[in-house]
């Protein structure tokens, strides 16, 4: 069966019939993908197809099936997201500084890893071969957009055919090498890796009990602070920017469900109408916990946990991720060596972190 080629459907026009069950089956394990085509059915775009190998609706009798999120129109911000229903199957290890190893699918049969590592590598041809061609000849008609200034090392762009791939679970990447190596990966012929993350990100899952307060309200910050009435306001985007080290456009951000924080005794520069914020937080695309900020004096507080609970809150009951309910799981990816954060996200109420994930800008090269 792994020597077949995988065929794919386009689930753009109806995702709710298999595709979108399918990945509410699977939660929490699924929560990247389905939250991503949960939010493209709310604010769709003409760029983007909802991908999956023709045997998910006869799974799972038919084996590992796998499904995508492809918008290679968003350029510099991540492209694609993956999943194999694979993941699912995984032993759910909860990991600590004690158990830090990565993620792979090593507890499952080598029949069912070559069936999903032949999906895997299908897909990349597939958008390489059908969706590609589209957008390099967008991309060579635009200017690209300048950078910006930022207090940290910004990720390098990349151009076509390369794309981006966020998220993906190590042990799918572990499937494109030909050493059976993650940390020392030598990638089967065809595939150019430009970059990914050999020490991974590692990913933390949120039940919905933890954000969802019982009488509706948000969650009180320390005397002196307040959140705003709206979100990121756009003369605020450049300040965001400033403290990531993540390329995003400002229209994604604007976009993107966000909560800020203000001091009351922070009026602001004078050229600014009202105060700046000193801590913000968004929902990403995919319903991850993202660009989560405090600036340095209002630390230690507690003002992060409470705003990531609020983020999720408000995100989750905006219903841009689907309804708000049981199901409604959110996550969140740190890199497995930035321990504060993963402090942070204990706090709130992570625990373990549960998988490792990298982001890897890939071009096929057959």
């Amino acid at each position: 069966m792994a020597d077949t080629e995988t065929v794919f459907t386009i689930h753009n026009g109806n995702p709710h019939q298999t595709l979108v069950p399918s990945l509410e089956h699977l939660l929490p394990s699924s929560a990247p993908l389905l939250r991503r085509i949960q939010y493209d059915i709310a604010h769709p775009r003409d760029t983007a197809y909802y991908l999956a190998s023709t045997n998910l609706a006869r799974a799972p009798d038919n084996g590992p099936w796998i499904a995508a999120y492809v918008d290679l129109f968003a350029a510099r911000e991540t492209q694609v997201w993956v999943y194999s229903s694979l993941e699912a199957e995984v032993d759910d290890d909860k990991h600590n500084d004690e158990n830090p190893h990565i993620s792979t699918f090593s507890t499952i049969t080598p029949e069912r890893q070559a069936v999903a590592q032949r999906q895997i590598w299908d897909l990349l041809q597939y958008i390489n071969r059908e969706l590609m061609p589209a957008f390099q000849a967008h991309y060579h008609k635009t200017v690209p957009s300048t950078a910006r200034t930022s207090l940290h090392k910004v990720l390098p762009p990349h151009q076509p055919p390369a794309f981006l791939v966020g998220t993906l679970h190590t042990g799918l990447m572990q499937l494109l090498s030909s050493n059976d190596s993650y940390t020392d990966a030598a990638f089967r012929a065809g595939l150019k890796v430009h970059r990914y993350d050999v020490t991974p990100y590692v990913k933390y899952i949120f039940d919905p009990s933890i954000f969802q307060t019982a009488t509706g309200k948000g969650h009180a910050l320390p005397q002196g602070y307040r959140y705003g009435e709206q979100g990121l306001l756009p003369q605020h985007v450049e300040l965001v920017l400033s403290r990531t080290h993540i390329p995003r456009e400002p229209q994604t951000l604007l976009t993107m469900p966000s909560v800020v924080v203000y001091h009351d005794d922070d009026s602001g520069t004078p050229d600014e109408k009202g105060p700046s914020p000193v801590a913000w937080g968004f929902l990403g695309l995919d319903g991850s916990l993202a660009t989560l900020h405090v600036e340095p004096e209002h630390r230690g507080k507690g003002i992060a946990v409470l705003l990531s609970r609020e983020v999720m809150r408000r995100g989750m009951a905006s219903g841009k991720y689907g309804a708000a309910g049981p199901l409604a799981y959110t996550h969140a990816d740190v890199a497995l060596g930035n321990k504060a954060s993963r402090r942070v996200m204990e706090k709130i109420g992570g625990r373990e972190w549960r998988w490792s994930v990298t982001w890897t800008v890939v071009e096929i090269v057959l």
